[in-house]
């Protein structure tokens, strides 16, 4: 590390003297009524970061000094610094401490100011008319910017302006110390001169060039880092890129350009002061870059500063910086991007404007000014706490309230300057000034401010969007220790605001829990408009948790749901998903039936709570939530492949139901939608459902059967009707009073008509000895059908006997070797089977298969018992049992035929076709009856 020349004389002298009245009489040689000049370059009279004394006057012993920076920075300052001093009584104090008011200060007319001592004279004036005098008698030296007229350069730590030095004879020099505002035009700013004896300049050029070159022997010839970044054209502050020394040593960076890189693009920035300002850089220094002339900076083009803020590249040399987003002004206030921060009301304000700032350009971030001891202490991050989240009813509506978050303060009273609020990534100093949050109040942070309300809030212009389920993840952290308490929201938890296209209800938060806020404790005003919230006012009422009771639900185009309530009551509702997503909603007072809907549009209506968009796209599996009939939780489950088949193509709401009805089907089309059958929102019109129960002739039904109902038992050929009984509320029982006329093994179907039927329905009441249990329509390759029967009784059934029949033609079955006496058949993987008989034993399965076929694909539930059987006569099963036909086992009866077993069921009225892809063959599903398509699964052909 570097030896830096310090010269500690508090360490002598501090234990007997006053900070404030520091004994300058004891620099340097003894002091007289004439003022001396005293250059000083290298020394540093104290160290540390807290600014005590900003007046640029002190006076002990009748000794006046004038500093070239406020005293505390004084102190500080490494580079080059000088004082004035001489003999006089404090009456001319006083003068000087007003002439240095003058200039922090915005002048309404021009002020009177001048004085006069031995040797001496002093006045107050515009910089323009100074500098058009000045120019007219000349000098022969000057010190401006930290360059001499000569060439010789200074170097400092505080990238601040100093007062001009101007050698306008042999004996004559003058001092202008320059205003620190920074509103205005340069040439109407404020100034004090001074004219005094001139000091030894040779002296004071053999100290600079000496330290220069121990500097520059010693230097680290690396870069610095980026301190600070401000950018906004509408703040006196305008624009600037402050970077830092970080190190205890000097550096010197050796280039002469600054790097842009924005979008792939790059640009480069040159100037001559960077060799001559940047050559040497001191511990701990600040070197800024500015389009604002009044600053003590290398002035750089608007241009290459207007990215800051917008995740830009800036690289000097070897150092790189990589820019975050920043907004830069919010609401009324401006702050810079900082590293190192301190809260914005400890940071010294050297610059004086009209704007609210937050920042220090050139001065360390960390440098903080002295509080006063009864000062609040900071807030800390921990003790911000979240109670209410508004999303806002955007700015096109025409009711446009503000988004917001209301926070309380849950500790002590504090200065908020303290704090950054984090959302989306992007910093949001809380206040530019401190800002005292008594303990237990509340404050919002809002999109826009709510005027006329008389709310402790801020502006801050974070983005959000219109439609939000969840408060929004964010972060307070303090500004200057790092500390950060993080809200992370709860991903599982939706919160449904929207109503009608706005929303109508804020998010509060209350010991730990969240829920849409409810009417009691809501702002009046806003509540007679339909909105339930509370801006600036924590609600701490208790909401109560409804029972309710799922009465609709349409998967298909426009999804929706419809809750029905007990009328009277009001509270909030929650219900829970498989995936364990929750939403909750308010149920106001007066409403039997809501609807919740992911999007407007006309079959829906208006009057719907807004569901996330990707609530119906995701496999919808079940919904938990209170029950409004028993009051304890409801599971209700869905089966995807019920629910669309219960659908009928997409066009008909379902109703849930007790297991197994489980849904019953709107009955009525929608007024609103021209086709679909829904009634979201308003009375639900069910159609009738029937489901046959285990005992023979049994049948459930969702409502009672009318005096309309009729059922019928059948073979598809003739049918006889059957009486129903009542056994239990919504259970009847089929009766027929004789014996039933039909043959002994014959397949039977029951048949129901009733007006509240969507349409006639059929059960399958008595299987046949052989069944089909699987087919394969559409093989690779198309010789290679196959049907597959099993025999499920106790008795033998010889097969010779049967006829298969698709939709175009009916054939006789034989043994393979029948017709192929002289083959020996085996499947594509060698495959063996009983090719010599039609009996099928009890137990025993059959493979038909078209007479061209060969290598047949057998999935893996094929045996060496079971029998392999073709046509008698065509080549192909039927004409071909192309995907999607339906097929029927059939057995000879004298000159006709029974039917024994079916897949399609073209007889009955629950007709259906699956069609299956090439390579696709179905299986029916064991203990089911294979009269709906959910009876059957889906296998593929293994290639």
């Amino acid at each position: 590390m570097r030896k830096v020349t310090l010269v500690f004389l508090l360490f002598l002298f501090g234990s007997c003297q006053n900070k404030e009245n520091p004994p300058f009489i004891l620099f340097g040689d003894s002091y007289s009524e004439t003022p001396k000049l005293e250059f000083q370059y290298g020394i540093k009279e104290d160290v540390g970061d807290l600014l005590e004394n900003t007046n640029y006057t002190s006076y002990d012993s009748g000794i006046l000094c004038i500093h070239s920076l406020p005293i505390s920075l004084y102190r500080q300052e490494l580079g080059g610094k000088f004082r004035i001093c001489w003999k006089t009584d404090e009456a001319v104090l006083e003068k000087w401490k007003e002439g240095f008011s003058l200039l922090g200060i915005e002048k309404t007319e021009y002020p009177s100011w001048n004085l006069r001592g031995k040797d001496w004279t002093a006045f107050f004036t515009e910089y323009g008319k100074w500098k058009k005098e000045s120019d007219q008698v000349g000098s022969l030296l000057e010190w401006d910017s930290q360059i001499w007229s000569t060439g010789l350069v200074t170097y400092q730590t505080f990238a601040l302006p100093h007062p001009i030095f101007l050698q306008r004879t042999k004996e004559v020099c003058e001092v202008v110390f320059p205003s620190q505002i920074l509103d205005g035009s340069p040439n109407k700013q404020s100034l004090l001169s001074m004219e005094l004896p001139c000091p030894d300049l040779g002296e004071v050029a053999e100290k600079i060039v000496s330290q220069n070159e121990e500097w520059l022997r010693q230097c680290e010839p690396t870069g610095p880092a980026v301190s600070e970044v401000f950018r906004h054209s509408e703040s006196s502050y305008q624009r600037f890129l402050e970077w830092e020394n970080p190190k205890d040593s000097v550096i010197c960076p050796n280039t002469q350009s600054l790097d842009w890189e924005k979008d792939g693009k790059t640009s480069s920035f040159h100037s001559d002061l960077f060799w001559k300002r940047t050559r040497v850089i001191l511990p701990g220094a600040t070197l800024l870059f500015s389009d604002n002339e009044k600053f003590n900076a290398i002035p750089i083009p608007k241009d290459f500063l207007f990215d800051l803020g917008t995740q830009t590249i800036v690289r000097w040399g070897n150092s790189e910086y990589q820019d975050t987003e920043f907004v830069f002004r919010q609401g009324n206030e401006f702050f810079s991007n900082q590293s190192n921060p301190v809260s914005c009301r400890d940071q010294f304000q050297f610059w004086k404007t009209k704007d609210l700032f937050c920042g220090n350009p050139g001065l360390p971030n960390r440098m903080e000014r002295k509080l006063k001891e009864d000062s609040l202490p900071g807030c800390q991050s921990e003790q911000i706490q979240i109670t209410e989240f508004y999303p806002g009813n955007h700015f096109d509506s025409e009711m446009p309230l503000p988004a917001y978050f209301e926070f309380q303060n849950t500790g002590k009273p504090c200065d908020g300057s303290s704090l950054h609020w984090i959302y989306e990534n992007t910093v949001y100093p809380l206040s530019a000034t401190e800002w005292i949050l008594d303990s237990g109040s509340s404050f919002l942070i809002t999109r826009k401010l709510w005027s006329g309300w008389d709310l402790l809030e801020k502006e801050k212009p974070f983005s959000i969007p219109k439609v939000v389920f969840q408060i929004p993840s964010f972060v307070w952290e303090e500004r200057k220790g790092k500390g950060r308490n993080e809200y992370q929201s709860n991903p599982l938890l939706y919160h449904l605001l929207r109503l009608q296209n706005q929303n109508r209800f804020s998010v509060v938060v209350h010991s730990g829990n969240e829920y849409p806020h409810g009417r009691t404790d809501a702002s009046t005003g806003l509540l007679s408009y339909g909105f339930q919230l509370s801006p600036g006012s924590v609600n701490k009422s208790f909401v109560e948790i409804l029972p309710a009771e799922v009465l609709e639900y349409n998967p298909n185009q426009s999804p929706f749901l419809d809750f029905g309530f007990t009328e009277v009551l009001e509270g909030i509702v929650s219900f829970e998903r498989e995936n364990g997503n929750r939403y909750q909603f308010w149920k106001p007072n007066g409403i039997r039936i809501q609807t919740l809907a992911t999007y407007p549009s006309l079959c829906n209506g208006e009057n719907f709570y807004q569901l996330p968009d990707e609530f119906f796209s995701e496999t919808f599996r079940s919904l938990r939530y209170l029950g409004r009939q028993s009051g304890e939780p409801v599971s209700l489950f869905f089966d995807p492949k019920l629910v669309k088949e219960r659908t009928l193509g997409g066009t008909r709401s379902l109703h849930p139901e007790p297991n197994p009805i489980l849904f019953s089907r709107s009955l009525f089309s929608s007024p609103l939608c021209f086709g679909d059958f829904r009634s979201p929102g308003s009375t639900k019109n069910r159609s009738l459902e029937v489901e046959k129960l285990p005992s023979v002739f049994t049948y459930l039904t969702n409502l009672p059967f009318g005096n309309q109902t009729e059922v019928r038992l059948g073979n598809g050929s003739r049918t006889i009707a059957l009486s129903l009984q009542t056994q239990e509320p919504n259970i009847y029982k089929a009766i027929y009073e004789n014996s039933l006329p039909f043959f002994p093994g014959e397949q039977l179907y029951s048949y129901f008509s009733d007006p509240a039927l969507l349409a006639p329905k059929s059960f399958l009441e008595q299987k046949g000895p052989i069944q089909i249990e699987a087919v394969f329509p559409n093989p690779q390759q198309s010789q290679n059908e196959w049907i597959y029967l099993c025999n499920r009784t106790n008795s033998p059934e010889d097969l010779s006997s049967y006829l298969v029949e698709d939709e175009g033609n009916t054939d006789e079955l034989v043994a393979f070797q029948t017709r192929f006496p002289s083959l020996t058949p085996n499947g594509r993987d060698g495959q063996r089977f009983q090719y010599n008989t039609t009996l099928l034993n009890p137990g025993a399965c059959a493979w038909i298969v078209d007479p061209d076929g060969k290598d047949w694909f057998f999935p893996i539930f094929q045996s060496e018992s079971d029998l392999l059987l073709t046509v008698r006569s065509t080549q192909t099963i039927g004409n071909g049992i192309s995907s999607g036909e339906s097929i029927q086992l059939r057995k000879k009866q004298g000159l006709g035929s029974i039917l024994i077993s079916s897949m399609g069921h073209k007889e009955s009225h629950s007709s259906f076709r699956i069609p299956v892809a090439t390579g696709e063959f179905l299986w029916l599903k064991l203990g089911t009856s294979g009269m709906s398509s959910l009876d059957y699964e889906i296998f593929r052909e293994e290639l």
